[in-house]
């Protein structure tokens, strides 16, 4: 019988599979199911500095005109915010064994040294660092927006004992420097890819809309091909997300090199049961390959461990298909 346990940012896992942070997680009842579903992990709905934020500005539209007003309102706000959050985070934590993992959005730096110790002292197993930052800026160079990102782990880093993963997004000039920035910050690991929202356009009522929500299982060739990259050379653990819809995804995802696999298209699509479904996908290749534990494979199709290492770096599909440019 197969041995699916495994470890992530120093917690004990019982499987790979975590219920990656999205509505799936926004209560205590809802993480208890997806516990029973057999989750090895759940990282929870993220505490988005954005929705506290309207919640001051609604609260604070009749006290502009008085500053001291106005100040007590966002003192109110953000409380409620953390209380609401903080809440969740206990009442999970006493619904289910797993370990449960907080997440934070935030952009303003002063947010997250304010806020994140309530979290840790709510009882968080760890803390997801969901850095949703578009560099939109004229003026904002590469060093801007890298420097955002390691002094917001810098400072998190000092604020909590707990472990630190950051989830980003891929545009990167690269993806090795930034990870490895992160890992000299304080990470423990990191998080590839973060799925913002999508934009699309209505061409018949000539406004904004908003594109797929979902992960299509062809988005893992983007994870996979940095995971497998930084296997054995990031200092850091890493965690697979986007595209990973069955247990053919999870066991890429471990072949490449990730601790674990972060999951939440597929289980929008085919409900909580798809999270066994996958279990036991991932628990049957194992026996008829026969590796015991998880740790007997991961990393195994990694460059790292690869004869033709010059394979993962191929951009054109010329060189892919007759091996030359």
């Amino acid at each position: 019988m197969a041995d699916l346990r495994v470890t992530y940012l120093g917690l004990k896992l019982e499987n790979p599979i975590v219920v990656s942070s999205s509505s799936l997680t926004n209560s205590a009842e809802k993480v208890a199911q997806a516990a029973e579903a057999g989750a090895g992990a759940v990282v929870l709905k993220s505490l988005f500095e954005e929705e506290i934020q309207a919640e001051i500005d609604a609260g604070s539209r009749e006290s502009y005109e008085h500053t001291e007003a106005a100040d007590y309102i966002r003192s109110m706000e953000t409380d409620a915010g953390l209380k609401r959050y903080k809440s969740l985070i206990r009442a999970s934590k006493e619904s289910v064994k797993i370990p449960v993992i907080a997440s934070i959005n935030a952009v303003d730096s002063d947010w997250w040294i304010q806020h994140v110790p309530a979290l840790e002292a709510a009882g968080a197993d760890a803390l997801e660092l969901n850095i949703s930052l578009l560099p939109g800026s004229y003026t904002k160079k590469d060093n801007d927006v890298l420097a955002y990102f390691v002094n917001t782990v810098k400072a998190v880093r000092k604020a909590v004992s707990i472990p630190i993963s950051v989830k980003i997004g891929q545009n990167f000039s690269s993806i090795p420097a930034i990870v490895d920035a992160l890992k000299w910050a304080g990470a423990d690991g990191v998080v590839l890819f973060n799925r913002f929202y999508q934009l699309d356009f209505d061409i018949d009522k000539l406004e904004v809309k908003s594109g797929a929500p979902f992960t299509r299982p062809q988005d893992i060739s983007v994870p996979l091909r940095w995971i497998s990259l930084l296997y054995g050379h990031a200092g850091v653990e890493i965690a697979a997300s986007s595209g990973i819809h069955d247990g053919k995804g999870v066991i890429k995802a471990l072949l490449a090199g990730a601790q674990v696999a972060q999951v939440c298209s597929t289980v929008y699509r085919n409900g909580l049961d798809q999270i066994g479904a996958m279990r036991n996908e991932l628990s049957a290749w194992m026996d008829e390959k026969r590796f015991k534990t998880v740790s007997d494979f991961r990393g195994k199709l990694s460059r790292k461990s690869s004869k033709s290492p010059e394979s993962y770096e191929r951009l054109q599909y010329i060189k892919a298909l007759v091996g030359r440019a």
